[in-house]
C-alpha cells in the first residue's frame, strides 16, 4: 500500500498503519440488480466489525455502514489522556478511505427514521436507503430526560460546560476544561447500571485524584455513584487517595442545575465547581422510533433494544440485527452484557456471521449458523505513578438449560509496559481491518 492511501486511512495522522493483507483480498461489492444490500447504522466498534466480517465472510452482499460523523475516535483508552499521563494512543480512522480500502460503502450522514415496513433507512441529509438486512449497532445515548424532563436548555447546558467524556465528540471540550480547573469540587457520578465500560468511571476517578495530588492542585473528587461501586477501587480510593477522593456510594442523582452548580440527590443539594455528569444512559432514538425497544417483566418498554441474545436477531423483525452498547438483557442470570469495546467487535462479528448465514440460504428459515457467544477483554489503571493495572476477561458460556452465563476474572499487572495499548491497536487489527 502507497504512503499517501495510508495517511488518507488514519484522517492524516501520518502513522504507518496498513490494511490487514486478508481483508484487502475481500471482493468489491457486486452490482447486479439481484445483489442483496446490508445496511448497518452505527459506525464505531461493532457497526465496522461486522461490515469487515461480511466482507471476508460474504462478499456478494452490497454493505453500506452510515454514521453522522466521517472520522472514528476511539475511547478505551483516553483516561489516561485526559489526565497528560499519557498521549492520545489510539489513532483515528477515516471511516470513508477504511471502507474503499476493504471494499464496502460509508455515507456520513444522521438516520431520521428507520421503515421496517419498506426495508428503508432514511437520513437527514438523503436516502431512503434500501436493505434486505438491517443491522443496529448505534451505541448508547445519554438520556438526559431523566434530571431535566423537557428543559432542553439545561440539558444543552450539562452536556456543554460539564460533558461526562465518554463520547468522543466530548473529550477535547473536557480536557480543555480540565486544564483551567484551578481547584474545588470536581464531582463524577455513576448512574445505575447498565453503563459504558462499568470500571471506566472508577478508573477516571482515580487518575484524577493522581492528577490533582500531582499538580498540588487544593481540589477534592467527588464520586456520587448509584451502586456499591467496586471493591478493588473502593479499596483503593481509601489506601492511597483518602484527602483526594469522596466516595459517596447508593447516591443517586435526581436533579441538576447546571446554572447554579448543584446537583439534588436523596441526602441534599451538593455544589461542584467542575463536574463530568453522566446521566443514565440507553440506546439511540432511532431504536425507539423503529419499535424495537425491549419489554421488562411487567411489559413495560425499556430503555435499551430487545434482542433474541443466542442469534442477535430483533424479536419482532427477522430482517433487523442488533450488535454493541445498545442490547437490552441477554440473561436474567447477569443482566446486560457490558458495554465494552471488545464486547461490541465480537457481537459485531456474530451478528455478521447470523446475516451471512441467512442471506446464503433462505432468509429467515435459513439453516441456523454455529452460534457463537462474546467474550471481553478490558485493561484499566489502578494507579498512576507508579503505573499499575488491571485486565478484566469475561467470558460465557450456554447452559444446559439455554441460558448464557457469565464468569469474570481480574488480573492484576503491576509495572505494565503497553498492554492496554496492545490490546487496543490489536482491536484495529482483528476487528477492523487496520494494522
Amino acid at each position: 500500500m502507497k504512503r499517501r492511501e495510508l495517511l488518507g486511512l488514519m484522517g492524516g495522522a501520518g502513522l504507518g498503519w496498513s490494511v490487514l493483507p486478508g481483508a484487502a483480498r475481500a471482493a468489491q461489492p457486486a452490482k447486479d440488480a439481484g445483489t442483496q444490500r446490508v445496511v448497518i447504522v452505527g459506525g464505531a466498534w461493532a457497526g465496522l466489525s461486522a461490515a469487515r466480517e461480511l466482507r471476508l465472510r460474504a462478499p456478494e452482499l452490497d454493505v453500506l455502514v452510515i454514521d453522522r460523523e466521517p472520522v472514528l475516535r476511539a475511547l478505551p483508552l483516553s483516561t489516561p489522556w485526559l489526565v497528560d499521563r499519557t498521549p492520545e494512543r489510539m489513532p483515528r480512522l477515516d471511516r470513508a478511505a477504511l471502507a474503499a480500502q476493504l471494499g464496502y460503502r460509508f455515507v456520513a450522514a444522521d438516520v431520521q427514521r428507520i421503515d421496517r415496513a419498506q426495508r428503508n433507512v432514511v437520513t437527514a441529509q438523503g436516502g431512503p436507503y434500501a436493505y434486505d438486512w438491517l443491522l443496529l449497532a448505534t451505541g448508547v445515548s445519554y438520556d438526559y430526560g431523566a434530571w431535566f424532563g423537557a428543559d432542553t436548555r439545561a440539558a444543552q447546558a450539562a452536556q456543554t460546560l460539564y460533558p461526562a467524556g465518554f463520547v468522543a465528540s466530548e473529550l477535547d471540550v473536557l480536557k480543555a476544561r480540565l486544564q483551567s480547573f484551578t481547584g474545588g469540587n470536581l464531582l463524577i457520578n455513576v448512574p445505575a447500571p447498565p453503563n459504558r465500560c462499568p470500571p471506566a468511571p472508577y478508573e477516571r476517578a482515580m487518575l484524577m485524584a493522581w492528577w490533582l495530588k500531582s499538580r498540588r492542585i487544593k481540589g477534592r473528587v467527588t464520586v456520587l455513584d448509584a451502586g456499591g461501586g467496586m471493591p478493588r477501587f473502593t479499596r483503593l480510593f481509601a489506601e492511597r487517595y483518602p484527602d483526594h477522593i469522596d466516595f459517596q456510594p447508593h447516591t443517586t442523582i435526581r436533579a441538576v442545575d447546571p446554572f447554579a452548580r448543584t446537583v439534588s440527590t436523596d441526602d441534599g443539594d451538593l455544589h461542584f465547581d467542575h463536574a463530568m455528569l453522566l446521566p443514565p444512559l440507553r440506546a439511540s432514538a432511532v431504536v425507539e422510533q423503529a419499535g424495537l425497544l425491549g419489554h421488562d417483566p411487567q411489559g413495560q418498554p425499556t430503555r435499551w433494544a430487545g434482542v433474541d441474545p443466542l442469534r442477535l436477531r430483533a424479536p419482532l423483525d427477522e430482517r433487523v440485527f442488533l450488535a454493541g452498547d445498545l442490547l437490552d438483557t441477554v440473561s436474567p442470570l447477569f443482566g446486560h452484557y457490558p458495554k465494552t469495546a471488545h464486547m461490541a467487535t465480537r457481537l459485531g462479528v456474530a451478528a455478521a456471521q447470523q446475516i451471512a448465514a441467512r442471506s446464503r440460504s433462505g432468509g429467515a428459515h435459513a439453516t441456523e449458523p454455529p452460534l457463537a457467544l462474546p467474550h471481553s477483554v478490558c485493561h484499566v489503571w489502578l494507579d498512576a505513578d507508579p503505573a499499575e493495572q488491571l485486565r478484566i476477561e469475561t467470558q460465557y458460556r450456554l447452559r444446559g438449560d439455554g441460558l448464557i452465563t457469565q464468569a469474570v476474572g481480574q488480573h492484576d499487572n503491576p509495572q505494565p509496559r503497553g498492554e492496554d495499548l496492545q490490546w487496543g491497536l490489536g482491536l484495529y487489527a482483528d476487528a477492523l481491518g487496520v494494522k
